[in-house]
């Protein structure tokens, strides 16, 4: 006799097999184009590299874990679903004892200006999504070579056609645009 149960069970064998092939198949296929279409997605931000803005608030400046230096706002200031909030340095805490913080550098004062130089979309930051790339233009702490800031941006929703989409633009409470410098309006010259 030919088939029987063995036959049976290696053809439905064959079939599931083929089957998950093809719908793993057809479900990557599927993540891979949802992932590329959020990716090609740019990030809508107000941060104008040509303004000059003022801290409104001490931030701190410090490390990352890769060396590179950070601002980003002391305790209080953090947002309350950010990680590691509850062992962030105070300013307070920082102006009395640095010594007791490595890799805190120090307080960039109140009524610093910076400028952001570039937004950077981390969609995979388990710290913030959206980094800014920060020149300190004046104080101890000025340099020529940005630094990275994290937590200085808040989302406004923007209503769209289809959808509402956040637009990132620098925290209110921390950042006040400064007036553009305007020259002087020329003489009237009489006729």
């Amino acid at each position: 006799m030919i088939g029987g149960p063995w036959l049976g069970a290696a053809l439905f064998l064959v079939i599931a097999v083929g089957l998950g092939w093809g719908l793993t198949k057809l479900f990557r296929s599927q993540l891979s184009a949802a992932t590329q279409s959020l990716n090609e997605a740019e990030l809508d931000h107000g941060f104008d590299p040509d303004a000059v803005y003022t801290l409104k608030r001490p931030l701190i400046l410090g490390y990352l874990s890769d060396g590179r230096k950070a601002l980003f706002p002391a305790r209080e200031d953090l947002p309350a679903n950010a990680p590691g909030r509850r062992s962030a340095a105070r300013i307070a805490e920082l102006r009395e004892s640095i010594d007791n913080f490595p890799d805190l550098i120090g307080v960039v004062d109140e009524q610093t200006p910076v400028r952001f130089v570039e937004v950077i979309d981390d969609r995979d930051n388990p710290q913030t999504r959206v980094l800014v790339m920060v020149r300190l233009l004046d104080g101890p702490y000025a340099q020529r070579t940005p630094v990275v800031g994290m937590h200085l941006e808040s989302a406004d929703t923007v209503e769209g056609e289809t959808e509402a989409t956040a637009r990132y633009v620098p925290r209110s409470d921390l950042f006040q645009a400064r007036a553009p410098v305007q020259s002087p309006a020329p003489p009237a010259q009489e006729q």
